[in-house]
């Protein structure tokens, strides 16, 4: 791809965006942290699993349909997607106010049924959500829909910081949501092309059913991956007496989440962005796609390294520094947290690949296996195990998942799990060295970081002297770089 391609400039649009998304989140998370308890960031956690769990479940997509569909820009079936969002807003607040003191008391938070009451306010402002911002992204105009996100998550971090100072509890996160929500969508409309309206037409609304309902599926297993963790941390005390968990555990656990989360979304969007077109173009030559899947494969992998480097040499020291010596609990996970989510980093290679043959089950499937680390995280608690149990849970799923994906590419599209499994070793064994190293040395800040450098710089050239496609792509950049400063010169 030229730099000037379209595809190029709507990626770096999308990068541009979720940096500053990502970041966005990332603030408003530590002035949350740092201002209420770790008792109070665990209720906030709870509201978002809530309205996760209600979103996800009812997500038919038709928002994706409009970009996909070869007729996507017709009126009528835009018109019939956003009458069902807005429906399905209106159903989803409902079933939120109905179930909020259920579910306050389920989570051990009665006095905080109000605000599961005031959170069935979001489906209904996110149910008027202008479509034209997913339409426009089918011409690659991304520009709209970025503003509308990363405007939107800014605009509730500032709003956040002056409530949490008044309010000091758990109430400033409910606000940032509403405030996020509102906003989004006045930019929708503010930012649309077209008038927004209502349209009903019942061929548009199989063909969204038909479209959307394995994504559905995809999202409740989404969900599972995503907030079943906290979910069990955040009832375990309810449901197995022999379990000590608290709020403050559901809080130092949520925090070591997010900052561990942060680097895999950021991956995974950009990603999606780039590689999918990247692959999509040499689906009919398969020695190219190979090649391409190959340094794919070889990106994810060294990404993912060394995020779960980092996290594992440096996470607890970050954490305490970042959120405070009241989240330090978190510690004892985030090393196992960096691994999981490094995992899932080095699976979007393969996820995007059967994508890009046309294969949309892949993910579906891959997650499916995922789910199964519930089980596990259901008998550590039920048993009493500590935080780190559930990590490690999550980690395990997260590798049946990538082998699950690896397989089913292997055995529908003849696609060599080799190409993914040597790099994927190099990373696992960079980061079981930085585990090994961290352990012995100790968590010293200087120490830490120059375990991490060596790990990281390990993996590296354990990459270059075996891989003969990573040797010739690492020399191709630099000739460029050397090229250009003499002809510049």
């Amino acid at each position: 791809m030229q730099p000037s391609s379209p595809i190029a400039k709507a990626g770096l649009q999308v990068s541009l965006g979720q940096a500053a998304t990502q970041a966005s989140s990332f603030v408003r998370n530590i002035v949350l942290a740092r201002l209420i308890s770790p008792a109070d960031f665990g209720i906030a956690a709870i509201l978002g699993v809530t309205l996760q769990m209600v979103e996800m479940f009812s997500n038919v997509a038709g928002d994706m349909l409009l970009i996909q569909a070869k007729d996507g820009d017709w009126e009528q079936l835009q018109g019939t997607a956003q009458l069902l969002r807005a429906g399905r807003g209106l159903i989803n607040g409902l079933l939120i106010l109905a179930f909020a003191w259920p579910a306050a008391r389920l989570f051990g938070v009665p006095h905080a049924a109000w605000a599961f009451r005031c959170l069935g306010l979001l489906p209904l402002i996110r149910g008027l959500f202008h479509l034209d911002m997913s339409r426009l992204q089918r011409h690659f105009r991304f520009g709209p829909a970025v503003l509308v996100d990363a405007g939107a998550n800014w605009c509730a971090t500032l709003v956040a910081i002056p409530i949490a100072l008044w309010l000091r509890s758990y109430a400033a996160m409910l606000c940032a949501l509403l405030i996020q929500a509102a906003v989004a969508t006045a930019l929708s409309h503010i930012l649309a092309e077209r008038r927004y309206r209502w349209a009903w037409d019942r061929e548009c609304w199989m063909r969204i059913a038909s479209f959307g309902w394995p994504l559905m599926i995809n999202g409740i297993l989404m969900f599972g991956i995503f907030e079943g963790d906290r979910l069990i941390i955040g009832s375990a005390g309810r449901l197995f007496p022999a379990n000590s968990y608290t709020l403050a555990d559901l809080g130092a656990y949520s925090v070591a989440f997010a900052l561990t989360m942060a680097p895999t979304m950021f991956v995974a969007n950009v990603g999606s962005s780039l590689f999918l077109p990247f692959l999509s173009a040499m689906q009919d030559d398969g020695t190219m796609f190979r090649q391409r899947y190959g340094a794919c494969c070889q990106a994810v992998c060294l990404a993912g390294a060394i995020t779960s480097i980092v996290f594992i040499t440096l996470g607890g020291s970050a954490l305490t520094m970042i959120y405070g010596s009241k989240y330090s609990a978190g510690g004892t996970v985030i090393g196992w947290l960096g691994a999981m989510w490094a995992v899932r980093i080095i699976r979007v290679a393969p996820t995007l690949a059967a994508m890009a043959l046309g294969d949309s089950k892949n993910a579906m499937v891959s997650n499916a296996a995922r789910t199964i680390s519930l089980v596990g995280m259901l008998i550590a608690a039920a048993m009493g195990g500590g935080l780190a149990w559930i990590a490690i849970a999550g980690l395990c799923g997260e590798i049946l998942a990538l082998l699950s994906s690896l397989w089913r590419l292997s055995a529908r599209d003849s696609i060599s799990p080799t190409d993914c499994v040597v790099p994927l070793g190099i990373a696992m064994l960079g980061a079981a060295i930085s585990a090994f190293a961290a352990r012995q040395l100790g968590g010293g800040l200087a120490t830490s970081a120059v375990s991490c450098a060596a790990s990281a710089a390990f993996v590296i050239v354990c990459m270059y002297l075996a891989l003969e496609s990573f040797r010739a792509q690492v020399s191709s950049v630099f000739f460029r770089k050397q090229t250009y400063a003499a002809l510049q010169t």
